[in-house]
């Protein structure tokens, strides 16, 4: 097993080729980092926080009361790194919730996993939350420059569960400051129902479209483009991927570094994106007016929120906004992660066959050949 310390003091693992490598964190299982070995422009395009970032079995509770803000937030934000997945939670745990031990996004980001690395370019990890009751695996295979990630989750409960599942994709500097640009193919949106506090810049609970939200200014605020460099933002708006397409997909690039990445993923499975924008806002600690990161956030629902808020409010653009899983069940999902090298201008995402093309006005900038399939479990809640 390739491990190694980051800058930020974590143990990664490292498995890939000579076309793209990527970092996962032993501790939390995030995916923390990507290298092309053949752009001498790489650099990490995901976030590393401003400050330490610890082991999960090195976090203790009077650490996160001291250094990281206190519950329910703290203990995530000690170990966070990059690409993190919200399971069983997508936003803060309640109040009852927080007396029980549970922290925001759920327990996974947070745990120790196992880990097997069957070879160069494979690794599987495995983690269980005593807590939420649940068993998660995820196998990540490198295949030319595209990962396939396949992710498992059983419910070890005999009642069926709603549950969030949300993949945590946070992009930071340089690679999200001059040069950034993003795609996807998503539709109807709305802002977060509610302002998310001091330095929020858009209006709460209103319905947009991609890529714009409304700003408190009057103007409108693209997610195509990098925020200006004297913003301040802290917000969230949720949007519906385009139910034309059989996926769902975001592409996110910068021209100065010459490299895009993207995900593909099972609209079916994953109906919604999200993004959040944080930029000098947040003067708590940890964050004291020092972080700037988007998150690009898909998975089945459209906002971070309360659990028993995501039940009250089951369905938005007659969409689920949460997932049932079965009593003792297992659901599963594909999806990808890719990289296009060598390029210095935005695009849109369109597969064909085994085929991501990346393209502009019609015409071809890059290719990548798909490393397989995505595919899912069938939802309960999304046969309507």
């Amino acid at each position: 097993m390739q491990s190694a310390p980051s800058p930020r003091n974590r143990t990664l693992i490292w498995l890939g080729n000579d076309e793209l490598q990527i970092a996962v964190a032993r501790g939390g299982g995030h995916i923390a980092a990507l290298h092309l070995p053949k752009n001498p422009s790489s650099i990490n395009p995901y976030w590393e926080p401003p400050w330490r970032s610890l082991e999960p079995e090195e976090v203790s509770g009077a650490l996160v009361d001291r250094d990281y803000g206190g519950a329910p937030e703290g203990r995530l934000l000690a170990s966070v790194l990059g690409h993190n997945l919200a399971l069983d939670l997508y936003g803060p745990p309640s109040e009852q919730e927080v007396e029980a031990g549970l922290v925001t996004h759920g327990m996974i980001g947070v745990l120790p996993w196992t880990w097997e690395q069957r070879n160069p370019a494979t690794l599987v990890g495995n983690c269980r939350d005593p807590i939420a009751q649940v068993e998660f695996s995820r196998k990540l295979q490198v295949r030319g420059s595209s990962v396939l990630i396949e992710e498992s989750l059983t419910n070890l409960c005999a009642w069926d569960r709603p549950f969030a599942w949300q993949q945590h994709v946070s992009l930071g500097p340089p690679f999200l400051e001059d040069g950034f640009w993003a795609e996807s193919n998503s539709e109807r949106g709305a802002t977060h129902p509610q302002s998310f506090g001091p330095g929020a810049s858009l209006i709460p609970g209103t319905e947009t479209d991609w890529p714009y939200a409304p700003r408190r200014s009057g103007f409108f605020l693209d997610y195509r483009k990098p925020l200006e460099a004297d913003s301040v933002a802290n917000d969230f708006t949720g949007y519906q991927v385009s139910r034309r397409d059989e996926l769902g997909n975001f592409v996110a690039g910068n021209s100065r570094f010459g490299f895009a990445l993207f995900y593909l993923w099972p609209r079916h499975f994953f109906p919604w994106m999200g993004i959040w924008d944080e930029r000098h806002a947040r003067a708590a600690k940890p964050w004291e007016k020092r972080a700037s990161v988007r998150a690009y956030e898909f998975g089945v629902s459209p906002h971070p929120m309360l659990r028993r808020e995501l039940l009250a409010s089951s369905r938005l653009f007659d969409t689920p906004t949460y997932l049932i899983l079965p009593a003792r069940q297992i659901f599963s999902v594909r999806y990808v992660l890719g990289v296009f090298a060598h390029v210095h201008e935005a695009g849109k995402l369109v597969v064909s066959g085994d085929q991501a093309v990346l393209t502009r006005d019609e015409r071809e900038i890059s290719r990548v050949t798909l490393p397989g399939q995505c595919s899912s479990s069938m939802r309960w809640e999304m046969r309507a």
